[in-house]
């Protein structure tokens, strides 16, 4: 699928712009420590931003590294956020990276027990700076009303609308702007849309469409 250079130049510049004034300070964003960072990824998966928070923290306060958190036999914290599944698939990754450190690459992340695409793009470029592809059910409703084409529950998965995404997120203020759909979607372009509030409405084909 064709991108239109003027409607996505649009897009791309008016979603920036939102961003700086309405990035959300949540705690997972500022770490330094690489550890924290992807296990709030894993704990966001699915999981509303506002329900990680105080499980994070509590998370982050008590386990500093992999092996404090292996050390720990009874820990539940994921349990917390109805998560068994991803409470085994993190003791698997604190085993790995009690033993070397956190991979940077690509291939290297997606063959860890837990990590798909998704979690692997946030990872490289919300703490690693390093330009990747966001893509998730939220940012294909977002692409899908905006540029006026249908979408399905695994149009994500489509290759023509990864090639879609990739082509449309900008290299440079990478982790600007894959911050800005995560906020956006969760703000304004909701599955109940506030588009009276929505800055693209002037371009966007959904608003035409009603």
């Amino acid at each position: 699928m064709e991108i239109p250079f003027g409607k996505s130049e649009f897009f791309i510049i008016t979603l920036l712009q939102w961003e700086e004034t309405n990035f959300v300070d949540f705690p997972w964003r500022s770490t330094s420590n690489m550890w924290h960072a992807l296990v709030a990824e894993v704990m966001l998966q699915r999981t509303r931003a506002e329900q990680v928070v105080p499980v994070y923290e509590e998370f982050s306060n008590k386990y500093p590294t992999p092996k404090s958190y292996l050390d720990d036999d009874f820990s539940l914290i994921f349990c917390k956020l109805g998560l068994p599944k991803r409470q085994v698939e993190l003791q698997k990754l604190a085993v790995i990276f009690n033993e070397k450190h956190i991979p940077i690459d690509k291939r290297e992340l997606l063959g860890l027990p837990g990590v798909g695409p998704y979690i692997s793009a946030a990872f490289r470029s919300f703490h690693l700076g390093i330009p990747d592809t966001i893509i998730d059910s939220n940012v294909v409703r977002l692409y899908g009303r905006y540029f006026g084409f249908k979408t399905h529950a695994e149009t994500r998965r489509e290759k023509w609308f990864i090639q879609f995404a990739e082509k449309l997120t900008p290299i440079s203020d990478n982790r600007k702007y894959n911050y800005g759909l995560i906020d956006f979607t969760r703000a304004i372009c909701r599955p109940a849309p506030k588009c009276n509030e929505c800055p693209l409405n002037k371009k966007c084909d959904f608003i035409k469409s009603k």
